[in-house]
This record gives C-alpha cells, sequence and structure tokens, in this order.
C-alpha cells in the first residue's frame, strides 16, 4: 500500500531515499547544508526558507508546485509567502497554482488585509503577461469584495479595463465594463478618476456613442483645472462628437477652447477642424485648398486624416483627377499604423474604402473591389460590422449596378476574406 506523505519534510527524505542519495550528495548538488536538510525531514525545521525548499526541489527533481503545496500549508508568514509567489511567477506556475499562492499570502497571519492586498497589487502592476495580470486583478476584485476593501475593488476594475480596452474585437463590451466602475469612482485616487472619465470618453467615441462620448468628457475639465493632456484631449474629443451630431455651434465652441491650449498636435488639429468646419458650411472650395496645403506641411500622424477628409470632398464634386493626384502622393506611402488605437484602423477602413468608391467611379473594378476587401479588414478588427458591410455591399452593388456576373475571381476574392475573418 502507498504510503501518504504528510509534510515537506518527509517528502524530502522519501525522494532523496528513493533516488538512493545520501545527506552529503544532496547537500552538495543543492547547496544547502546537510545540518539543514536533516532539520526539514526530521520536522525540527517546519517552515525552511524558500530558497531553501526550491533549491531541493531543483535537486531532486520535484515538481516546483509540489513542493510549494506542502510548503503553503504550513507556511503564515507574510513575507516568505509573497517570496513563493514571487517565484511562483518566476517559474512560470500554472494561473490557479499562482493565484492559490496569493490567496494564502492574503490569509497570512501577520499582517494588515489591506496593507497585504496593497503590497500584492503593487507587484501584479508589474507583471509583463496581460492574462496573468488579468486574472490576478479578478483575483484581487473578488477577494476585495468578500473582505470590503471598497478601494482595491474599484483599482482592481479600472486595471482590468486599461488592459481589456485593448481587445478591439471587444470594445463595446469592454466600454460597457469600463462604465460599471462609474459605480466606484470615489474609491479611485482623483487622477484615475480623471483618465477614466477621458478614457470611456474616447472609447465612447470611437464606437460612435457620441452622447455618451460627451457625457464622460464633460467630467474630466470639471475635475482637472489644470492643462493635463486629458483635460486637452478631452475638450478636443468634446469638439469631435459635436461635430459628428451636426451641433456644430457647439462643436465650434469647443474648437475655440481646444485652441488656446498650447499642447502638441492642438495646432494641427486646429488646422483640420477649420477645413471641416468650412464644408459642412458649404465652402467646399475653401476646405478643399485648405486640406490641399495642409497636406504639404503636415505630420506623419495628420496625413491619413488629411488624405481621407480630402478625398471625401473629392468624391462629393466627382473629381477623379484630384483624387488621381492625391493618391500619387508619396506622403500617402510612409504612415503607418498604430495598432494600440483603434481609431487609426477606422482611418485605414475609411481610407481603403474611399480609394474603392473612387476606381469603381473610374471603372477599374478589379481595383475597387481589392480596396474595398482592404477596408472591410480593417473594420472588422474593431468589430465595426455597420462599416465592414458597407464595404462588402458596394462589392455586390458594383455587380449588380454595372451587371457584371460574380464569378470566379471575386467569388475567391470574397472567400479568402472570410476564410481570413474566420482565422482571424
Amino acid at each position: 500500500m502507498d504510503v501518504v506523505v504528510k509534510s515537506i519534510g518527509e517528502l524530502i527524505h522519501d525522494t532523496r531515499c528513493a533516488q538512493n542519495l545520501t545527506l552529503t550528495q544532496l547537500s552538495e548538488l543543492s547547496g544547502i547544508s546537510k545540518g539543514t536538510i536533516s532539520k526539514v525531514e526530521s520536522g525540527d525545521v517546519i517552515r525552511p526558507e524558500p530558497q531553501t525548499i526550491i533549491s531541493l526541489a531543483g535537486a531532486l527533481n520535484i515538481p516546483f508546485e509540489t513542493m510549494v503545496d506542502y510548503y503553503v500549508q504550513v507556511e503564515t508568514r507574510s513575507d516568505q509567502l509573497m517570496r513563493i509567489f514571487e517565484a511562483s511567477l518566476a517559474q512560470g506556475g500554472s494561473i490557479e497554482f499562482i493565484r492559490k499562492i496569493a490567496s494564502r499570502y492574503l490569509d497570512s497571519t501577520d499582517g494588515d488585509s489591506y496593507e497585504l492586498t496593497e503590497k500584492l497589487f503593487q507587484l501584479i502592476s508589474s507583471i509583463e503577461d496581460t492574462f496573468i495580470q488579468l486574472s490576478l486583478y479578478g483575483f484581487i476584485i473578488d477577494y476585495s469584495r468578500s473582505h470590503g476593501i471598497m478601494p482595491f475593488i474599484a483599482k482592481g476594475l479600472f486595471q482590468k479595463y486599461m488592459i481589456e480596452r485593448y481587445d478591439f474585437r471587444r470594445l463595446k463590451e469592454t466600454y460597457d465594463s469600463g462604465k460599471y466602475i462609474l459605480n466606484y469612482v470615489d474609491f479611485l485616487p482623483r487622477d484615475q478618476q480623471i483618465e477614466l472619465y477621458y478614457r470611456l470618453g474616447i472609447q465612447a467615441y470611437n464606437i460612435r456613442l457620441y452622447h455618451e462620448s460627451i457625457e464622460q468628457c464633460k467630467r474630466v475639465p470639471s475635475e482637472d483645472n489644470g492643462t493635463s493632456p486629458y483635460r486637452v484631449h478631452a475638450v478636443g474629443v468634446l469638439r469631435d462628437s459635436y461635430f459628428q451630431l451636426g451641433q456644430y455651434r457647439e462643436a465650434e465652441r469647443y474648437s475655440f477652447q481646444y485652441k488656446q491650449f498650447y499642447y502638441p498636435d492642438t495646432n494641427e488639429q486646429s488646422i483640420l477642424m477649420d477645413a471641416l468646419f468650412n464644408a459642412v458650411k458649404g465652402n467646399t472650395d475653401k476646405a478643399i485648398e485648405q486640406l490641399q496645403t495642409f497636406l504639404k506641411t503636415c505630420s506623419d500622424a495628420f496625413i491619413l486624416p488629411a488624405a481621407n477628409n480630402l478625398m471625401r470632398l473629392y468624391l462629393e464634386k466627382t473629381n477623379t483627377e484630384g483624387i488621381k493626384i492625391l493618391l500619387e502622393n508619396k506622403k500617402l506611402s510612409s504612415i503607418s499604423i498604430n495598432v494600440r488605437n483603434p481609431f487609426e484602423y477606422y482611418k485605414y477602413g475609411e481610407y481603403f474604402h474611399l480609394i474603392g468608391e473612387y476606381f469603381s467611379i473610374i471603372g477599374d473594378f478589379d481595383n475597387g473591389i481589392n480596396h474595398l476587401l482592404k477596408g472591410a479588414m480593417f473594420f472588422s478588427k474593431i468589430n465595426d460590422s455597420c462599416k465592414e458591410k458597407e464595404c462588402l455591399n458596394k462589392i455586390m452593388r458594383i455587380h449588380i449596378e454595372n451587371n457584371i456576373p460574380i464569378m470566379g475571381p471575386t467569388l475567391e476574392k470574397l472567400s479568402a476574406y472570410f476564410t481570413n475573418e474566420m482565422e482571424g
């Protein structure tokens, strides 16, 4: 009958004997003194130092998690459990195991729950693996709920949101998660409150919830009396949201406020918006002239917005020659995408959508379809199904309006597109 090992000392002793190792040999393999090993095996030392058990586990080929499982049954000191927690992260332990050590650490008897939670929270923020971070922030939230530690419910939810909001295929879902934090916003530090309002505002804008974007961004200037980046950017988002809603008087009011800030990009943003205001007022030729001039001097970040708006105005005037000249602009070949900004994907989607429209107008249907598929692909990356469908529907209209049968080439492209979508 198998003997049940009941302590870490028995585990080390039985494993050493099974491998026919003497205390001297194990000492040489592990770097741990014979006396220490003997005391651990005999039970005279029931809570050895973490480094001792790590070294012995390595020397005896005992799985790290197996050794630690025995160790945490008897260890109650928070500092030692924290060392084991850190070692578990370094060893690449399973998330279930890491959470188990975290739980044991928070249940240690020599520390205040709030202080222990704070130390663990600070350590989690330094972890690079976002999967582990998310799981541990979830653990912190659950622990804090059960122990009534309100600040760490709020902080845990905030940090989870700050990670999850970069999952562009779940923008609406993560936005709703972010709004839930507003129930706990008073427990966040003031700087995080302001950041939360701004992040929610810009995310609402990205998913075209302009009224909600306005609601969130209006909270930023009222809370932030300085000229922090969030205050500046929130005023810009307020301007853009009102513009998208067609409330141009309000948009111009915030545009005037935005121009008072001396901050990177504010001047270029203002020049671009002045052209757009002229366009909606019917001063199309003036707007085109402004955008043409702006495109010659603007920084890389504004090449795509300027080109998209210029192309849109050219399409309204059926100025295909203007678009042809625009697409020959070498600046357009130098642009790159910021993968951490969903609005960048939207701008690229619009860019290819507009080019697809242009090629379909001049009768280059193959090029038009290719660019419309590229546009759909960029919209799909941010789960913007409405804009994605616009591109795909335009492909169908090209065939219907021009009496072109949907034959092999188009079917192959659509098949490849949907295959890539499913794999993505």
